[in-house]
């Protein structure tokens, strides 16, 4: 059990990550989900838990696709959402919320000064259940948001980028991405998806994994485009997973997804954001150019017939 006073040293030390120009909050959070200690400023109790869930969802799927893996860096386009992982308590990790102008260096910097106490402190402890509680007025409220009524009819549609992928567009992507190999030495693979983790076949080499972890690729960019607009009402716009002796950077595409995984060598993480989206640009004007999909058409009769055989 954390006594008061680890809980105190918790908090003194989540607040000189606070203390980092630009931050806006940082929470040590258990992996289920459950904040153990804040520093920063909330609008309410709500505040605190909705991010922290929302922070452990993310980081469960990055772990999915990464067992090696440091920190995630959200950058969106008016903050930025950083999560980084205790290596030996394997049970907390903890969140940082940023202005979008917030000096990444420092952060990081101070980040693994209170990594190094945190992991200390915590990697004997036991794993600590859920302990919220919630007032009567409060499970009423969360009651009647489950009433059901009848509102007003809405039309609803999707953005989805509705695309054909021929052969010829699969091939001039594919020769971007060479030449994206070949221009950052570094890169070991680049990959296009489009919307839902479909892959664009561009290499030829363990399919299924590639395919495995586009699919997986394409949920992390997800699940936290939907965090940072639901806690900050922002989009966003990369996601880097800081794995060790890797890093990948996922990059938002019209219609689809860019990754890639980088070794970490003397390229500089300024350059790579000056070459990267230039390729980017390349790829999204394939994709534009790429012809309408006809949608197919359903036989019901046909389909209820072939059930009933």
């Amino acid at each position: 059990m954390l006594s008061s006073k680890m809980l105190d040293q918790f908090s003194l030390h989540l607040q000189h990550i606070k203390a980092v120009p630009g931050v806006e909050n940082s929470v040590l959070v258990q992996k289920d989900g459950y904040p153990i200690s804040s520093a920063g400023v909330w609008l309410s109790e709500n505040e605190i838990f909705g991010l922290s869930s929302s922070a452990a969802a993310i980081l469960s799927v990055a772990q999915r696709l990464h067992d090696d893996l440091s920190y995630v860096l959200i950058e969106g386009e008016r903050s930025k959402f950083l999560l980084a992982t205790l290596p030996r308590a394997m049970n907390y990790f903890i969140t940082v919320t940023t202005q979008s102008h917030s000096n990444l260096g420092a952060l990081l910097l101070q980040l693994e000064r209170t990594i190094s106490y945190l992991d200390d402190a915590l990697w004997n402890e036991q794993f600590i259940p859920p302990l919220r509680t919630f007032e009567q007025s409060e499970r009423t409220q969360i009651y009647n948001a489950f009433n059901v009524r009848e509102g007003p009819k809405r039309t609803w549609s999707t953005g989805s980028l509705n695309m054909a992928i021929t052969e010829n567009t699969a091939q001039q992507i594919t020769e971007i991405v060479t030449d994206f190999l070949k221009a950052l030495p570094s890169a070991t693979t680049g990959e296009v998806c489009l919307e839902g983790g479909y892959l664009i076949p561009t290499q030829r080499y363990n399919e299924g994994m590639r395919i495995r972890n586009s699919t997986l690729t394409y949920t992390l960019f997800d699940t936290s485009r939907k965090v940072a607009q639901l806690v900050k009402r922002t989009g966003i716009l990369q996601v880097l997973c800081d794995c060790g002796t890797k890093q990948h950077f996922i990059y938002r595409l019209a219609g689809g997804l860019f990754s890639t995984l980088i070794r970490k060598d003397s390229t500089r993480l300024g350059l790579l954001r000056l070459i990267i989206p230039n390729f980017i640009s390349e790829i999204e004007s394939v994709l534009e150019k790429a012809p309408i999909a006809q949608r197919p058409s359903l036989d019901v009769d046909g389909f209820l017939e072939a059930i009933a055989r």
